[in-house]
This record gives C-alpha cells, structure tokens and sequence, in this order.
C-alpha cells in the first residue's frame, strides 16, 4: 500500500505491507505530473509503515524500471523508518541511485523533511 501526498515540490510516501507491481500504477503518473510542473528536481519523504515488507517481484522491478526512468529527476530522499534492514536497503539504494539518499529513525522524522527539502526545487 503506498499513500501519496505533495506539498509545495516534496512527495510524502507513506509505504505499508507488501508493495506491488499495481501500487506503482497510482504512484507513476502522479510523480510525473509534479515532475513536470516543478522547475528543480523533485524531494521525497518516504515513511516505511511498522508493517512495511518490502517488495512482491513485481514491486520491485516496477520500482527499478521507474527508478531509471526519473533518475534526473529525484532531488533528495528521505527514508524514515524504525528497523536495520530498512536503514541497510537505504544504504544499498544510494550506492545505485543518483539521487542522494538518507535513512532517519521515526524520532528524527521532523529533521528527515527538513533534510529532503535542502535538496529539491525552490518553490
């Protein structure tokens, strides 16, 4: 289950039980039309749900697929989460993604906002 929300260039995700291929189906074109009215590149909070389990196949090759498409237009990420596998696939993302990423504790939501902000568009 993703739900997504935008406010003034920063995508908030919310992310919870198993991601499917058919969650990237609401996600894609809504990233695209916020891509395309932004003048810089586009921030993301992405908050991984106490139930977040990853990917099904699907997910994650959707999620690949889109990834490489709209590499040059991701500003900063910002994952919050509360467990170390969340924290080491962040770390593993930002060695492939172009975008820089940063892995924050849910204590340290308020920072991880402030943190993507920095990194997107000006408006």
């Amino acid at each position: 289950m993703l739900q997504i929300d935008e406010e003034n260039g920063l995508v908030r995700i919310r992310a919870g039980g198993k991601l499917q291929g058919s969650d990237y189906d609401d996600f894609a074109p809504r990233f695209e039309r916020i891509a395309a009215r932004e003048t810089g590149k586009v921030s993301m909070l992405i908050e991984l749900a106490s139930d977040f389990a990853g990917w099904d196949f699907g997910g994650l090759w959707r999620d690949i697929e889109f990834d490489v498409r709209h590499r040059d237009s991701f500003g900063r990420v910002a994952v919050v989460g509360d467990s170390k596998w969340e924290e080491w696939g962040t770390k593993l993302f930002n060695s492939l993604f172009r975008a820089e990423m940063k892995f924050f504790p849910p204590s340290r939501r308020e920072s991880a906002e402030g943190w993507a902000r920095t990194g997107g568009s000006a408006t």
